[in-house]
């Protein structure tokens, strides 16, 4: 999917872009039927809440990490759209998977309100760039109808915090730049692009019976290895990063570090053992020899 000037422009100046219906039609229907295997339905969740205690322990308690249950999920994160959109607003064709996650909230069950905080402070041990070079890109893709009253985002444009040093990865609860902040609301399928320099905070569920359900995938040029936030290699043994490994493609693999094609790394023995590891993957595309 091709950005236009204005957009990538809104982008870096702001901080956050919105694309409604990047998910639609019978991709986002099956992604919204396989969240039964990581959460109850709103409607089990509201008939009785104190079945489900779990997500009044934090307000985190609604995440489950990458990889997710169903292949209809965990594609969602590499498809090529959002890999071509990641690839424009980073700046460079070669860029790494940091981060998978799947959150659910639902109201009443805990207070759901932050500050006002930007994310590098847990994805990198060093700040970002003033230049723009070297960010990460987070991304939630609606998997729910957000509004203002079920959870919505609320995120300050970069242009009214830009005197603030990028060290400071918390807003003063005097700073004025609150009073600019706007809300992420969106229908179901809609992308939410923001950088992790960006302020934004989580904001407390207030209508009833209403709830949230978003898959979140962050991105980073390969050549910035001080960002990340996941170890992919960590699920290596789960049935469903093997799935996933087995039915994407090359390319997409190469988002989760595996070596792409042409790489020295393949030789008739890797080639060989991969095999035995992961038994549907298709090999032959990593029979070319690495070029010179």
């Amino acid at each position: 999917m091709k950005l236009n000037k204005q957009q990538i422009e809104q982008y870096h100046d702001l901080g956050y872009l919105m694309i409604p219906d990047f998910l639609s039609g019978d991709q986002l229907k099956r992604a919204q039927q396989a969240l039964t295997l990581h959460y109850p339905s709103p409607s089990e969740y509201f008939a009785a809440p104190e079945q489900y205690p779990v997500f009044s322990t934090s307000q985190f308690a609604g995440l489950a990490n990458f990889p997710f249950g169903s292949f209809d999920l965990n594609r969602v994160m590499v498809t090529p759209e959002l890999i071509e959109i990641a690839q424009q607003l980073l700046g460079d064709d070669d860029i790494r998977l940091t981060k998978g996650e799947l959150w659910a909230k639902f109201q009443g069950a805990i207070d759901y309100d932050q500050d006002f905080h930007r994310d590098f402070g847990n994805h990198t041990l060093v700040v970002p760039r003033a230049d723009h070079r070297w960010k990460e890109l987070t991304t939630f893709i609606y998997l729910s109808d957000v509004t203002r009253g079920s959870g919505a985002t609320a995120i300050i444009p970069r242009d009214k915090t830009d005197g603030i040093p990028l060290g400071k990865n918390q807003l003063s609860k005097d700073d004025p730049a609150r009073r600019e902040a706007e809300y992420l609301q969106g229908t179901a399928g809609t992308l939410v692009l923001y950088s992790y320099d960006v302020f934004h905070r989580g904001v407390e569920i207030k209508d009833m019976e209403s709830f949230r359900f978003m898959l979140l995938a962050d991105f980073a040029r390969r050549d910035s290895p001080w960002i990340d936030r996941h170890a992919w290699p960590h699920h290596g043994m789960d049935a469903n990063m093997i799935e996933f490994i087995e039915r994407i493609s090359p390319e997409q693999r190469n988002l989760l570090d595996f070596p792409p094609i042409g790489h020295e790394y393949w030789n008739e023995q890797t080639l060989r053992d991969i095999q035995v590891r992961y038994p549907n993957l298709d090999v032959t595309p990593y029979q070319r020899k690495p070029s010179r």
